[in-house]
């Protein structure tokens, strides 16, 4: 099997499971709560305990996500998080997320044509970051994240911020960017009117995801500057390229 017939099986097995579930249950509801439950379970308090802890508010959240779903349709969200894993593992920085996201549920609808990966590729090439670490890469409407996740393959050792007004949204960037090993935070927020919602950093102290504040956040708090929250960076490793 070549890679490119394994990369589209992932897909198509993710799309088959979502199926299943839609036949039940609303498809946009369904897609969204698996990323809540998904981001639930990579809690930093369960991925650094090796679940031996628990965090109570993630704890709660997640039951009260998985709560109007029966039985063998919980038993499908797993095989769904794993074919995304497997994904990532075959194919490092993919948007299988964004991917479904357009095809199975906006279908472009309000604009939401997420940008080819190719032309992402493209756009990190340009970036002018150059081969630097530690320098902060801000997308203000990151949709799923794949810009971001083309300019971490090229530049992994660096700090990735994303914020968009779709709840949806930036959990995919949140998922994109644990299972790719990002660190960086993601807000959930109009950034014209600086509008707050939601956000989460993504391992910046350790391995796992952690809901935020708006005062946690640095996309929020220092809108001109993303800055690294340890280890205060020289000058020029201050810079924020944005796209």
């Amino acid at each position: 099997m070549t890679g490119t017939t394994q990369r589209q099986d992932y897909y198509k097995d993710f799309a088959n499971n979502m199926e299943l579930l839609s036949r039940r249950y609303e498809r946009n509801r369904i897609f969204d709560d698996f990323l809540t439950l998904a981001i639930c379970a990579y809690h930093h308090t369960n991925i650094q305990s090796r679940f031996q802890k628990k965090d109570e508010d993630n704890e709660k959240h997640y039951l009260e996500t998985i709560k109007p779903y029966n039985k063998e349709s919980i038993d499908t969200f797993p095989k769904l998080l794993s074919i995304l894993q497997m994904k990532v593992y075959n194919a490092p920085y993919s948007d299988l997320l964004g991917q479904y996201f357009t095809e199975y549920i906006t279908r472009g609808q309000n604009g939401q044509f997420f940008t080819p990966e190719h032309i992402c590729e493209l756009m990190a090439q340009i970036s002018n970051i150059e081969d630097q670490k530690h320098k902060r890469i801000l997308d203000p409407a990151c949709g799923s994240g794949r810009t971001l996740l083309k300019s971490a393959k090229l530049y992994p050792d660096n700090f990735f911020y994303g914020a968009d007004i779709s709840a949806t949204c930036a959990k995919m960037s949140v998922l994109n960017f644990f299972l790719n090993g990002l660190r960086g935070e993601i807000a959930w927020m109009n950034t014209l009117s600086m509008e707050w919602f939601g956000g989460w950093h993504i391992n910046m102290n350790g391995l796992g995801i952690v809901p935020i504040e708006k005062e946690q956040s640095l996309i929020w708090s220092k809108p001109s500057l993303v800055s690294k929250p340890e280890n205060k960076p020289s000058n020029k490793e201050n810079q924020l390229t944005l796209f």
